[in-house]
């Protein structure tokens, strides 16, 4: 097989777990953000859809970072091991991208969650004296 052809299934299989990965970790993850903001489930949604456009964007830039465009030196013209292993690296790269993104939204939003929930109650707390 040709280097270009490993190259082309390559960017198709990123493209392929970032349009699976990426609606089947928001699929999960409404329940959690919808717990984390029930004082302010608007917020919730917003933050959502931020994160989303967040992620998205950064996995399109690794996409297109890491897209190889001519043949690299140590690369026969042919599929060699260091062309499996670089293409493998790129996809295992990306998973880990996305795991860790993943694993620090669900450790902060708790956080965030309270944060923005604070900012409310303390805007709540400031009107309450003017209307009395």
């Amino acid at each position: 097989m040709k280097w270009w052809v490993l190259e082309l299934i390559t960017v198709g299989v990123l493209v392929l777990a970032l349009a699976l990965l990426g609606p089947l970790i928001k699929r999960f993850g409404r329940s959690y953000a919808a717990d984390v903001f029930r004082a302010n489930p608007r917020t919730g949604k917003s933050y959502i859809i931020l994160m989303d456009v967040a992620y998205y964007l950064i996995f399109t830039a690794y996409i297109l970072f890491t897209t190889v465009f001519e043949q690299q030196s140590g690369w026969a013209d042919t599929v060699n091991a260091d062309q499996m292993r670089s293409e493998t690296v790129r996809i295992g790269g990306m998973l880990l991208i996305m795991g860790i993104l993943h694993g620090a939204n669900v450790l902060s939003l708790p956080i965030i969650g309270r944060l923005l929930g604070l900012g409310r109650r303390l805007d709540e707390d400031a009107r309450e004296p003017r209307a009395a």
